[in-house]
């Protein structure tokens, strides 16, 4: 039959509500007919309310309108209480009559049982030359390759050959000042190594911040901060720490390349890797001691308490300051999901955390956008238990996947 209701019933409706609102029983009770007809609120609204209004006036058999809801699946009993109890309540059967309703709720059509949530961290800042620079940059820099990994190792190296280092800050500017500077035979310090190093890694879309890097008496002193980068590389599945002035990274005993905190949580040096033509580093272990403090591009972490003044006096300045490391650490290829509707069922929109998403993948398959509802996809209703991989895509291919399970009756 369908659901669809003739064009007198929405006045039938407001006439049968206002009945109900001021107690008008037999007012209620001579709709019947018509409301008989209302077939998407019949069982659930109006058949036990005109119970109960045949209750009130006196008729025999007024639980008849409700048996016969319960019969095609009404179960909200509570709607309608304490009226109906005080109608029926005495009735012989009663205690079945509401074990019969309460039968009656239905398994929902869709559940959705596990689901992938981010996990805590501080906002995420990059460190990005401003948007309408990042076209001119883009051209002076080496040309991506098809993995996140080979891309920045490929910059890095790149990065440490632009010039030799030298004891000296431009001060101000972005990478694309630095460069046209070097052009011009000027040298640098590792804090412009470090601004090209970011700056143009994220400019490829490989997400990157800039690091310093302080010895523990940093306080006081000469030569007590490095100056570095570290990026989110996709195919790892991890932050890694990146010294653009050394062309050079951190690795473990496996050749595993290192972040900043498995850096600082190390008892032994680990081994630098060298990409680029520079100098190498002649004492690994000179370099681990600038390890013992850091902060990042937008937060700083300390767990013993923050010394806020640098070496000559400066200022350490940071947008926030925490206690934990991990907070400063975003799992990039993590994701979230929101609940949406396409043609009408059901769906799930993919929302990533990597700020450099171009899409999302469902069981390995690109899920295509759908105007405001970007990366969406609907729920497979066929009865039973069912399971998706899914994962963010960024220009450098799918992330890590995510598991999403959900029940359908």
């Amino acid at each position: 039959m369908s659901r669809n209701p003739p064009a007198s019933l929405p006045r039938v409706r407001t006439a049968a509500q206002d009945a109900m609102r001021g107690a008008r029983w037999w007012t209620l009770l001579d709709l019947e007919r018509n409301l008989r007809s209302d077939t998407e609120f019949w069982r659930d609204l109006w058949a036990p309310s005109l119970a109960i209004a045949a209750h009130k006036v006196g008729l025999k058999g007024a639980r008849s309108r409700l048996d016969e809801a319960i019969e095609a699946g009404f179960h909200q009993i509570d709607l309608f209480e304490p009226e109906l109890s005080a109608a029926f309540g005495t009735d012989p059967d009663w205690k079945q009559v509401l074990e019969r309703a309460r039968a009656n709720v239905p398994e929902p059509a869709l559940r959705i049982t596990a689901w992938p949530e981010p996990g805590p961290a501080a906002p995420l800042r990059l460190d990005r030359p401003e948007p309408h620079r990042e076209p001119q940059l883009l051209p002076r820099l080496p040309k991506p390759l098809p993995g996140a990994w080979d891309t920045a190792k490929r910059l890095l190296g790149w990065t440490a050959g632009l010039w030799r280092h030298a004891n000296t800050r431009i001060n101000a500017g972005d990478a694309l000042d630095v460069l046209e500077q070097v052009a011009n035979g000027a040298r640098y310090s590792c804090v412009e190594y470090s601004i090209v190093l970011a700056q143009g890694l994220n400019v490829l879309r490989v997400p990157a911040r800039r690091v310093w890097l302080r010895r523990g008496d940093y306080h006081d002193g000469v030569g007590q901060g490095h100056a570095v980068a570290e990026a989110w590389i996709d195919d790892l599945d991890q932050w890694v720490l990146l010294d653009g002035q050394h062309g050079a990274y951190w690795a473990d005993e496996d050749g595993r390349p290192l972040s900043l905190p498995e850096l600082q949580a190390r008892e032994r040096p680990a081994r630098p890797v060298h990409v680029g033509p520079r100098a190498l580093m002649k004492d690994p272990g000179l370099w681990a001691a600038y390890f013992q403090h850091a902060s990042v591009t937008g937060i700083a972490w300390e767990p013993e308490g923050f010394v806020p003044v640098f070496q000559d006096g400066q200022v350490l300045a940071t947008e926030r300051l925490v206690r934990d490391s991990s907070e400063a650490y975003p799992r990039l290829s993590d994701l979230a999901i929101g609940v949406t509707g396409l043609g009408g069922s059901p769906a799930v929109e993919l929302k990533p955390v990597h700020p450099y998403a171009i899409g999302g993948t469902w069981n390995g398959e690109v899920i295509a956008a759908h105007g405001r509802q970007r990366f969406a996809q609907a729920l497979d209703r066929e009865p039973g238990e069912h399971k998706a991989a899914i994962a963010a895509l960024t220009p450098y291919g799918p992330l890590a996947s995510r598991e999403l399970r959900w029940t359908a009756a």
